[in-house]
């Protein structure tokens, strides 16, 4: 958790900037494959995903809501809704790389895990889609994609 009584004030704006950059994403379900990974909102060409990122637990009290970017406000309270009676919760939930669907499509990959940055401008709604093969190992973690059905991307 975040600060002292002395820089509380301090502490909340740093976990409102922090959790205003870093929620990006949620998982929705995926025509492609079971669950995705899906924009917000608009992410720019270039834009960190925090993909990997372990949680990290918040001490923001609701009050401070109101500062939070109207979609990183409506995901973090759908997720833990008692927020709103001076709870603390964690952001992420989930290993987000873990869910992110291998492309169907040279065209759709639109996320470099290795860098874990963005590859084009991805629209609010958008699945983001990432190309295993480009990881180191893949051919061990997913033997599937050496399949004829799955050689679309080499």
């Amino acid at each position: 958790m975040y600060g002292t009584k002395n820089n509380m004030e301090q502490s909340y704006e740093t976990q409102i900037d922090e959790l205003n950059e870093r929620v990006k994403v949620r998982v929705a379900p995926s025509k492609i494959h079971g669950v995705g990974i899906f924009a917000l909102r608009f992410i720019g060409k270039g834009q960190k995903l925090y993909a990997d990122n372990m949680p990290v637990v918040y001490d923001l009290p609701y009050s401070f809501f109101g500062k939070l970017f109207p979609e990183v406000r409506q995901l973090l309270l759908e997720r833990w809704p008692s927020i709103v009676n001076g709870n603390v919760f964690a952001y992420p939930t989930e290993r987000v790389q873990a869910l992110m669907n291998h492309a169907p499509t040279k065209e759709q990959i639109n996320y470099d895990a290795i860098n874990d940055v963005t590859i084009k401008d991805i629209p609010a709604g958008t699945e983001i889609f990432e190309n295993y093969k480009l990881i180191p190992g893949w051919e061990i973690a997913h033997i599937w994609l050496d399949k004829p059905s799955h050689d679309i991307i080499k």
